[in-house]
């Protein structure tokens, strides 16, 4: 009688286990709408800026963008080109487009403000599925503007930093 019991007793547990590992990280992006992801993002993006956190930048970047430019180089560039530490931002807003196959999304903030009293826009792209070519999943484009200086002047190369595979 005992042996009957245990058997679904061990049946619920492999369950029970296989469902809690599931959870975190993984299900909690299920769970977001494209946009939602790309708007968490590009918050985590806000966050390693100021902590000049190149690992958390790299680890949301697709494939493509790793293998294709000199990823540190080219985070420290916008670290360098955004001056100071960033105090305030709107909330950020996302979109998306494309099929449940291939879906693009993104983010962005119009004001993004430092303790030097510069105003920045910033923005992001990404994959945020892509059923032919997975490695293309993550973010492919970061576009940082100086507008301090495009409301003074021109968009000059000097106010506009921009992080993807086409450099």
């Amino acid at each position: 009688m005992k042996k009957i019991l245990l058997f679904p007793i061990m049946i619920l547990l492999v369950f029970i286990s296989a469902c809690t590992e599931t959870k975190g990280d993984h299900s909690t992006n299920e769970s977001m709408t494209p946009s939602q992801k790309a708007e968490n993002d590009l918050d985590i993006i806000i966050k390693s800026i100021n902590e000049h956190d190149t690992d958390s930048i790299k680890a949301l970047l697709n494939k493509t963008v790793c293998d294709s430019i000199e990823v540190e180089s080219e985070i420290n560039q916008m670290f360098e080109f955004i001056d100071g530490d960033i105090v305030s931002y709107d909330d950020p807003f996302g979109s998306a487009t494309g099929s449940s196959e291939k879906k693009d999304a993104g983010a962005k903030i119009q004001s993004l403000k430092t303790d030097k009293g510069t105003e920045y826009y910033i923005a992001i792209k990404e994959w945020y599925s892509y059923d032919e070519n997975p490695e293309q999943i993550g973010i492919y484009n970061i576009t940082v503007k100086n507008n301090s200086i495009i409301s003074s002047e021109s968009e000059s190369d000097n106010a506009v930093y921009r992080l993807n595979a086409d450099k």
